[in-house]
């Protein structure tokens, strides 16, 4: 076996109010598994060459972003002949979302998925993802996220400066809506509800429409829908299908209005500690599996809907209904122009040089 899936154990609430961004309280299991783990490194640690990495993710172990690293792990591990070998923690049981970027720089996880999103909150120019229907297109897109395009280059700049690295991006394709029991089409249907957000452009866009933006993680959307916390909540596809969103919600709306993406995320530091040859590894199989996975994003859109469909309503807007939607939030733009720095002003230059 080349990697392994490290399934987590559920925390409750009193595991919960003890963790802080900096500090994770381990369970029972996850210590047996950590020992096994360090003993495995002890073990080995006269092969200078071998090493076991630690992979972290927030969804589970059969969603799309799980299954992609786990397709990096794999490959990377071939190329290794074995001297790499991976632990996959899927389903937040090493961090959950919003604690990504800390899990990484503290080295809790070599290898951590953060999104765009998330990234934002060190990187505010991240955001410009958010920005509503600017990348309303695959043409769009792969002219601002491929490697070596001028957006991509600025924005790595601004996540080196963080001391973090993508070893690759991961397409993660639109966000859309799920409700719980009203069907939503246009702004004005949602005016005074509550609804699920993960960002501060996110939040924005919910408050433009006349809605209450509730932040939670990826893996609090569930509990939110079914306990009323919210009655609709921005998600992605992926996400409504591996979550089981279905289970909590009646509806699925295509707004589509943002694109995201995540990241392979390493501490620099991290990134140094590897050979040169095994730095080059890592970033020839990342480049080898964007494109694929860009792919797949689009290729299973239609495939989603066709599932989800048995499962639950699923609402395609309209062009003159996305119309609706855009023209009730032109003004995100010039929020994000005027309340960013000078990264995020550059980015927002280069991705509407790509329009």
């Amino acid at each position: 076996m080349r990697w392994g899936i490290i399934l987590g154990h559920a925390k409750n609430d009193e595991d919960s109010a003890l963790e802080t961004l900096g500090e994770f309280q381990m369970s029972s299991v996850y210590r047996t598994t950590a020992l096994a783990v360090m003993a495995g490194l002890m073990a080995t640690s006269a092969l200078a060459d071998e090493r076991v990495m630690r992979i972290a993710t927030s969804v589970p172990d059969q969603h799309y972003l799980t299954v992609s690293i786990a397709k990096f792990a794999e490959k990377v591990t071939e190329r290794t002949e074995g001297r790499i070998k991976f632990e996959i923690y899927p389903a937040q049981s090493l961090a959950t979302d919003q604690q990504m970027e800390q899990a990484v720089a503290s080295g809790m996880a070599d290898i951590g998925i953060a999104s765009a999103s998330i990234v934002a909150g060190t990187v505010p120019a991240f955001n410009i993802f958010a920005v509503p229907f600017l990348f309303d297109t695959r043409e769009k897109i792969e002219k601002t996220v491929k490697s070596g395009a001028p957006l991509r280059t600025e924005l790595e700049k601004g996540l080196a400066d963080t001391g973090a690295r993508p070893v690759f991006w991961i397409p993660y394709g639109y966000i859309g809506m799920v409700a719980r029991d009203k069907e939503v089409r246009l702004p004005q249907d949602v005016k005074g509800m509550k609804i699920r957000t993960f960002g501060s452009i996110v939040s924005q866009f919910v408050e433009e429409v006349g809605a209450a933006p509730v932040v939670t993680s990826g893996g609090e959307q569930f509990l939110a829908l079914q306990q009323g916390m919210v009655d609709a909540g921005f998600t992605g596809w992926f996400s409504i299908q591996d979550r089981q969103l279905y289970d909590v919600a009646k509806y699925a709306i295509n707004t589509d209005h943002m694109w995201e993406t995540h990241f392979a995320l390493m501490s620099e530091t991290n990134w140094q500690s590897l050979s040169e040859d095994d730095r080059r590894i890592f970033s020839e199989v990342g480049a080898e599996l964007e494109p694929l996975l860009m792919d797949e994003v689009f290729n299973s859109q239609q495939t989603l809907y066709q599932s989800l469909d048995d499962k639950m309503t699923v609402v395609q807007l309209t062009e003159e209904e996305k119309d609706a939607w855009r023209n009730a939030t032109p003004q995100m733009a010039e929020k994000f122009l005027k309340d960013g720095d000078a990264l995020s002003r550059a980015v927002y230059d280069l991705a509407k040089d790509a329009q």
